[in-house]
């Protein structure tokens, strides 16, 4: 089982992760919000928190993916996402927790 907490804009995921750091297992972001970039997020996620975090856009050009991936996104999905990706969403989080443990 497994509780989804939804923000509306990013500064406020931020400061909700930063008030509960180790109660998240993985973030979704969109690429595209209103007072920060999903790339920006990503950035201040991975010098702060150790969680795998995937963006989410529309935006399916190259560059667009690979700065994703660049700044550490471990998955990019390119919107309408299908409901068999989400299932697997899980395995990003088992894979963080197994390099975790070694």
């Amino acid at each position: 089982m497994f509780t989804v907490t939804k923000c509306n804009k990013a500064e406020t995921a931020l400061s909700v992760l930063r008030e509960h750091k180790n109660e998240f297992d993985i973030v979704i972001s969109d690429v595209h919000m209103p007072d920060m970039d999903g790339f920006e997020l990503l950035k201040h996620i991975n010098s702060e928190m150790d969680l795998p975090v995937i963006l989410i856009s529309a935006d399916a050009r190259k560059q667009v993916v690979m700065k994703g991936v660049t700044y550490g996104a471990c998955d990019y999905l390119i919107k309408p996402v299908r409901i068999e990706t989400l299932r697997n969403i899980w395995q990003h989080v088992v894979r963080k927790k197994a390099r975790n443990t070694v």
